[in-house]
């Protein structure tokens, strides 16, 4: 039953899903090191077997968590757990989605399309970190448009501010709600449809909400204003699809002292049109753009040591670029460029002084953020939708079969566990008070962390 806490021991049952692109496996490939594969520990589940952290108030608000870096700076999650043990709750979830849990406080919120309609429902979901009660439901509407196997309705992540949660559901609009899952104001965007569907997450910068929207007719991107719901400012982009979201970049070097809201990839057969952008927040002013991402583009900019980095394609281009330009600043403000290695869907982390990426066939790759120099590179089996999240030291890498592979963030490669949820898993991790939240194809974990 939906929001019922899991205090057993049992193993849940996997689901199978059709229709994923490309051919891409459910096999999952051992990595070849002695000692890598752990035998099944009989680890402590339920909420009385750990004690709990006190949350904390800045919490996981957004995609990828404080400051879009998947970074929890003071936290020291858990090394060891799998499907039937080492969780404080495991819940059942209701319908489907791939969005990532947000936390705040003692709130765990994320979305779902319900499957009992046709088209399915579309609803946000809160839930008790302390025990994986559901406390509220809101649905919003039924779903509109196409989408992709793979991606589904209920693709993008929240938002929130403390006081209020944002929602993205493509052609149905924004909805925000409060805390008790009052809708305070809806915005309609028009009509994105998109033969993969839609997945960019909302952004609250300031009193705004930044959503980007693009579709195959007509793109933009647009500011509204976080307490009504009305439209700011709207920015025709070139592109006919994208699913990265922005990420905003203070810029304090050379003189320059300003915000800059950056979008990895826009889709354009030209490839001189293929581009990461920067916008002005306050007005959706054009500030920057550099030539060379892959057609279509899903991982999120990178930010750290003062560069932005830049992503795409199966085995495509990684770029480091210096903000804080104006115009096409290809030319002047790439600091390095590989032609090689970059993700399709994860999206990488800058921890301590290094770059961290993970392909969708399981490279992961530790490189030097000056210059791209590769440190070390890994295979890590299955395949990989999720992205990177690290925090006390370890980075941890989500393989779509479910294995949780935490590894040392240091210049040599150290595999510290494989953990195994027996389940397909799509979305990224967040991290709050030290805890893991895990959403599977069907379940959502909370790991407790190390004390």
């Amino acid at each position: 039953m939906a929001g019922t806490a899991d205090r057993s021991v049992c193993p849940p049952r996997s689901r199978s899903h059709g229709g994923i692109a490309c051919g891409i496996g459910f096999a999952v490939f051992l990595i070849v090191a002695a000692g890598c594969r752990r035998a099944e520990e009989k680890l402590p589940s339920g909420p009385d077997a750990f004690p709990r952290a006190p949350s904390d108030p800045i919490g996981w608000p957004q995609w990828r968590g404080p400051g879009a870096g998947d970074i929890a700076s003071s936290a020291s999650p858990a090394v060891r757990f799998h499907a039937s043990g080492g969780y404080r709750w495991k819940i059942e979830l209701p319908g489907e989605g791939n969005s990532s849990p947000i936390a705040w406080g003692d709130s765990i919120l994320l979305t779902t399309a319900l499957a009992e309609t046709d088209p399915p429902t579309l609803a946000i979901l809160c839930y008790d970190r302390r025990d994986g009660r559901l406390v509220w439901q809101r649905e919003v509407g039924q779903a509109q448009g196409r989408t992709h196997a793979k991606n589904g309705y209920a693709s993008a992540t929240l938002a929130t501010d403390g006081e209020r949660i944002v929602a993205f559901f493509g052609s149905n609009g924004l909805f925000c709600c409060d805390f008790s899952g009052n809708r305070l104001w809806h915005a309609d965007l028009g009509d994105l449809d998109h033969q993969w569907g839609t997945a960019a997450s909302p952004v609250i910068y300031g009193n705004r909400v930044i959503q980007l929207c693009d579709a195959q007719k007509a793109s933009s991107i647009a500011a509204f204003d976080k307490l009504t719901g009305q439209r700011v400012w709207r920015t025709e982009r070139p592109s006919s699809g994208c699913w990265s979201t922005p990420v905003h970049v203070e810029v304090t070097e050379a003189g320059t002292n300003r915000t800059e809201l950056v979008v990895n990839g826009t889709d354009g057969k030209d490839a001189d049109a293929r581009l990461v952008l920067a916008y002005d927040p306050k007005d959706g002013r054009e500030l920057w753009r550099v030539r060379g991402t892959t057609q279509f583009v899903t991982p999120t900019t990178i930010v750290g040591r003062g560069l932005i980095y830049s992503t795409s394609g199966r085995n495509g281009p990684i770029i480091a670029i210096r903000p804080g330009g104006s115009g096409d600043v290809t030319d002047t403000h790439v600091v390095w460029k590989l032609k090689r290695g970059g993700p399709y869907i994860p999206t990488g982390l800058v921890y301590g002084d290094r770059l961290y990426v993970v392909t969708d066939f399981g490279q992961v790759t530790c490189y030097r953020p000056d210059d791209g120099e590769a440190i070390w590179t890994k295979r890590l089996g299955g395949d990989f939708s999720a992205s990177l999240v690290a925090g006390g030291g370890r980075i941890y890498a989500t393989s779509e079969q479910g294995v949780v592979y935490a590894f040392s963030a240091a210049d040599e490669f150290k595999l510290l566990a494989e953990n195994d949820l027996k389940e397909r898993t799509l979305a990224t991790p967040a991290i709050h008070a030290g805890e893991l939240f895990i959403r599977t194809a069907g379940h959502l974990y909370c790991i407790p962390g190390m004390q």
